[in-house]
């Protein structure tokens, strides 16, 4: 089983504990060296991209929110094409994040932003700012899991299921109470983190506003959490 995106192994190393064969692969040697002190030379160890897996075969080929990180997919695609062995099979989870972004961003992930609209905007126009300084976000929201179905055929795959789940939970999206930890919190790796935000965007006096209304929300536990993700699976002749 090929781990492609592997992070720190939830599922190579559970592959491995119900004896399959496992490379794990990732773009980051740190990764790597993770899942290594934890298998050690039970399995192989690959660094490498999704779209450039090099001369690598594979019964399987496993991805859990890597794609999402990736601008060419279809490119990933004929790759896990290539290295499956006829009649390999791909199985892939990812996150369907244009599915209530604009709702989470504009909430700071389903709070009650009654008040502090205006504050709350300038906030995420920091964020948005710093996202495109690192590179943007153009990755994890331009695609649905239909297009990620598309891309399937398109390498070549014969069998292709698709599973898709949308959620609503009275829950926040960001989980924790603790005011502190919220603002040590990020929308994804290449963001500032929200108090980071807040502090570039706001005086001492706005931020201690937009705390009164946010603050207790966020240590009662209180939101709404919208989200989608989906499973796909397909076969190689």
């Amino acid at each position: 089983m090929l781990d492609v995106g592997c992070g720190d192994g939830l599922i190579g190393l559970g592959a491995l504990e119900r004896g399959a064969s496992v490379i794990f692969s990732d773009i980051s040697q740190a990764c790597l060296d993770d899942c290594r002190a934890i298998a050690g030379p039970d399995a192989e160890y690959l660094l490498a991209d999704a779209t450039a897996l090099g001369p690598v075969e594979a019964d399987v080929v496993t991805i859990r929110s890597v794609l999402i990180y990736v601008d060419d997919k279809e490119k990933a695609f004929a790759e896990f094409f290539r290295v499956l062995r006829p009649g390999g099979r791909l199985s892939i989870f990812e996150p369907i994040n244009r599915f209530g972004a604009a709702d989470r961003r504009r909430t700071f992930g389903g709070l009650d932003v009654g008040g502090v609209e205006g504050l709350v905007a300038r906030v995420l126009s920091e964020i948005e700012r710093a996202e495109e300084a690192a590179g943007g976000l153009r990755s994890m929201t331009d695609f649905g899991e239909y297009d990620l179905f598309e891309a399937a055929e398109a390498a070549g795959f014969e069998t292709v299921r698709l599973e898709t789940v949308a959620e609503r939970k009275p829950e926040p999206m960001i989980a924790t109470r603790d005011w502190d930890t919220f603002l040590r919190s990020a929308p994804n790796p290449i963001s500032p983190t929200l108090g980071e935000a807040a502090e570039r965007a706001l005086s001492p006096d706005e931020f201690a506003q937009l705390t009164a209304v946010l603050r207790p929300q966020v240590e009662a536990g209180r939101g709404v959490s919208r989200f989608a993700s989906c499973f796909l699976a397909a076969r190689k002749s």
